[in-house]
């Protein structure tokens, strides 16, 4: 069912200790998660430095347990801002366009969940529909958002807009995503199973975490089912977009 990760920051951290260190971390969560079943089908990773107009990524379609890539990347990183996700495919290949954070100029997006692939490509302008890499449903949701954030001028409305769009046509389990441009973090928790898609929040002195499992020994706070926390290193608002 996927699991994710993200963090904003006031000064760089170090985002190893939730990917390795802890336990839960997200490499472990690829062997095995709270439902007991593996995120093998591949593995990202992407953050910010400074005022760049694009994230860096690094991701691989193997198993993040199985990467000494996926430990380099977490070891080397130091970020204000980044996100990172594992992968369990509801269906299609294991491979890189399948592969989780999707990049757009300053946009990364990761999704938890499933929606219908087919019925959201019909409400993508061609501009939209056209830069599709992949073969999943995730990257079609992620250019739905998009196509709104373009469209609008206020962000949670255009949040509140797509997410409204993609819930009308159905066919979808969870739409629990990570957005962020660099600056603030949108975590939006959405499923008609919350606790299968779950996500939660930490606040801590200088820093917000989120995360689909609690990551560690501390405590974490859930995000209630439609939801949208907005992270930025001075702390997080919850908005209800549903």
């Amino acid at each position: 069912m996927c699991r994710m990760f993200g963090i904003v920051a006031t000064m760089p951290q170090s985002i190893a200790p939730w990917m390795t260190d802890v336990e839960p971390s997200l490499r472990s969560l690829a062997i095995a998660d709270k439902s007991g079943e593996a995120n093998p089908d591949g593995w990202g990773i992407a953050w910010y430095n400074g005022e760049q107009d694009a994230p860096h990524v690094v991701k691989d379609p193997g198993p993040a347990y199985e990467s000494l890539l996926f430990e380099q990347t977490a070891r080397e990183v130091s970020a204000c801002v980044a996100l990172a996700h594992i992968r369990r495919s509801s269906g299609t290949s294991s491979v890189l366009a399948n592969t989780h954070p999707f990049i757009a100029g300053r946009w990364a997006f990761c999704h938890n969940g499933h929606c219908s692939r087919e019925r959201l490509m019909e409400h993508l302008l061609p501009k939209f529909r056209n830069g599709l890499e992949g073969e999943n449903d995730s990257e079609v949701y992620f250019a739905l958002l998009l196509q709104h954030l373009e469209s609008e001028t206020d962000p949670l409305d255009a949040l509140r807009d797509a997410v409204h769009e993609v819930a009308s046509v159905g066919d979808f389990t969870g739409l629990n995503f990570l957005l962020c441009d660099g600056r603030c973090m949108y975590a939006f928790h959405y499923s008609t199973d919350p606790e299968r898609h779950s996500m939660y929040l930490q606040h801590q002195s200088g820093r917000e975490l989120v995360a689909s499992e609690p990551l560690g020994a501390a405590s974490w706070e859930e995000l209630p089912n439609g939801s949208l926390a907005v992270l930025t290193p001075a702390g997080h608002t919850l908005v209800s977009l549903v």
